[in-house]
């Protein structure tokens, strides 16, 4: 029989054990209870992030990508890109990851615009050149065919008819070779700032309407050749568009200002919003080439067209203001930089004895000549029954009288046969030239 004491420090031995080990067990038990609790939270953690991770690719997908196709290449304007639905993503490699799908869009558009734009603008002008050669050569045979028959004639008048649709298809066709990256096609000498506001009046089929206040002040100063044709372009664009918008008469003025001179054109038509005002600016502020994948309306590219040339040849042109007919104040603006000389007395007399010397007339002194002159420009002239314009070459002019509001005398009518004989010799002489047929891209 064991001892007691024995006895109990065996109990007691066993009891520390088995209390060591129930005490063992319940921190492991606590401590399984809390990793398993870390773990439910970890695992809701991802499932949330993972569901935010799907929700963002589904509003990527189905949101923010048909918005970015809807603005960059159906060219909706309003319609807002959102960003992330999910700000928790915000600054994550999701987020980057949709920003550079992003720009690989916009890059890729940006390229298949240009590459579409490119070609079609190449086509284009290859077009153009050809149909405007024929029409030039169209409207040299129709001033042969009025140099055979006398002024005042209806057959005579029908020709003219016939020009000046001839002319108003040429404009048509020098505003898509400006919007194609090309110049008008033309090259000119120098002209007075009145040959330039009767010649834009000539190339639109309401010039009756257009009435322009002469003063021989400023519409006797000479523009360099330079520009006189982008001028005139853009000058017939805002008559086109005065005379469109409104029916009554079309008032233009050229005034003096320090640094230029600005063409102000006046109607009584329909004002525009300030919607309409913003794009007009824009358009009048746009410098690039046409993209034409972009064209909503090609029946409102004036404005382009005039935007265009201002930026290639340094002048400008506003229709922010009202007129005082309630209609739209267009104006041009041409600084005194473009501004030209005109011929000197030698080159007028010896222009003025070459065509007084094929009509078969005697010269007249220098300063009787009826218009201002110098070679290779074209004026366009109402006729005294009201019928269209007509052509008349240049002839030499009397020193510029002092200010006055009387109209400019008219032109010889002696003179009109060697006129146009010289007028066509002039565009023939322009076709054949280097800066005639020379297109630049």
């Amino acid at each position: 029989m064991l001892d007691p004491q024995v006895t109990t420090a065996i109990l007691g031995a066993g009891f520390a054990v088995t209390s060591a080990g129930l005490l063992a067990q319940t921190r492991a038990k606590r401590a399984l209870a809390a990793r398993c609790t870390q773990l439910e939270k970890q695992h809701e953690t991802d499932g949330k992030h993972l569901a935010a991770l799907e929700t963002e690719v589904r509003h990527f997908a189905e949101v923010t990508m048909p918005a970015m196709v809807d603005v960059l290449a159906r060219g909706h304007r309003g319609v807002p890109v959102p960003g992330l639905s999910q700000e928790e993503l915000a600054g994550t490699v999701v987020d980057h990851a949709h920003q550079a799908v992003r720009r690989l869009l916009q890059e890729a558009l940006a390229v298949t615009r240009e590459q579409i734009g490119r070609a079609a603008r190449s086509s284009v002008r290859d077009m153009i050149d050809e149909a405007q050669t024929g029409l030039q050569r169209c409207q040299m045979s129709v001033i042969e065919e009025m140099e055979r028959h006398p002024d005042g004639t209806s057959y005579h008048q029908s020709l003219m008819n016939f020009d000046h649709l001839v002319t108003q298809s040429l404009h048509t066709l020098q505003r898509m070779r400006i919007l194609t990256g090309s110049w008008p096609g033309l090259q000119r000498a120098d002209c007075t700032v009145r040959e330039i506001v009767e010649s834009a009046r000539g190339r639109i089929s309401d010039y009756l309407r257009v009435s322009y206040t002469y003063e021989p002040r400023t519409g006797e100063t000479w523009l360099e050749g330079r520009v006189v044709e982008p001028v005139t372009v853009a000058l017939t664009e805002l008559l086109s568009n005065a005379a469109a918008y409104s029916d009554g008469k079309v008032f233009v003025e050229v005034q003096a200002f320090q640094t230029g001179y600005c063409i102000v054109v006046d109607d009584g038509g329909l004002n525009m919003n300030p919607f309409q005002r913003e794009s007009a600016a824009r358009q009048l502020g746009q410098r690039e080439v046409l993209d034409v994948t972009t064209i909503q309306d090609t029946g409102q590219l004036g404005f382009a067209v005039i935007g265009r040339l201002a930026g290639e040849y340094g002048f400008s042109a506003d229709v922010t203001s009202t007129s005082p007919y309630g209609g739209v104040r267009a104006v041009l603006r041409i600084p005194l930089q473009l501004f030209g000389h005109g011929p000197t007395d030698e080159e007028i007399e010896a222009d003025r004895q070459a065509a007084t010397a094929r009509a078969g007339h005697t010269p007249q002194p220098v300063g009787t000549a009826a218009t201002t002159g110098g070679a290779d420009a074209t004026l366009v002239q109402p006729t005294a029954s009201g019928g269209l314009p007509q052509r008349r070459r240049r002839t030499p002019a009397a020193a510029a009288p002092a200010r006055s509001s009387e109209p400019a005398p008219a032109d010889d009518p002696d003179a009109f046969s060697a006129s146009l004989a010289q007028l066509g010799r002039t565009i023939h002489d322009t076709e054949n030239t280097p800066e005639g047929d020379h297109l630049h891209d």
